[in-house]
């Protein structure tokens, strides 16, 4: 089926790697199918690599934060 239920059931990642792998790759979706395409039709090119640079940094802030939130909310059980 796919790679994450196969980890998941090799013990390979818990609950809390799916948390960070869906917010990193959830702000990640966009890199170039979107910013390169629509930097081009607004005719702003220069802001691409800004864009990009932007994307990058959300996504580890995402994985991050995603974690933190996993660790806090699994100690209060």
């Amino acid at each position: 089926m796919g790679i994450i239920p196969a980890l998941i059931q090799n013990e390979l990642a818990d609950c809390g790697d799916i948390a960070v792998f869906t917010a990193m790759c959830m702000c990640w979706s966009g890199y170039l199918s979107t910013h390169v395409s629509m930097m081009d039709l607004l005719g702003e090119t220069r802001f691409t690599g800004k864009a990009i640079l932007s994307h990058t940094l959300g996504g580890i802030v995402a994985g991050m934060s995603a974690h933190w939130f996993y660790t806090f909310f699994y100690l209060l059980q």
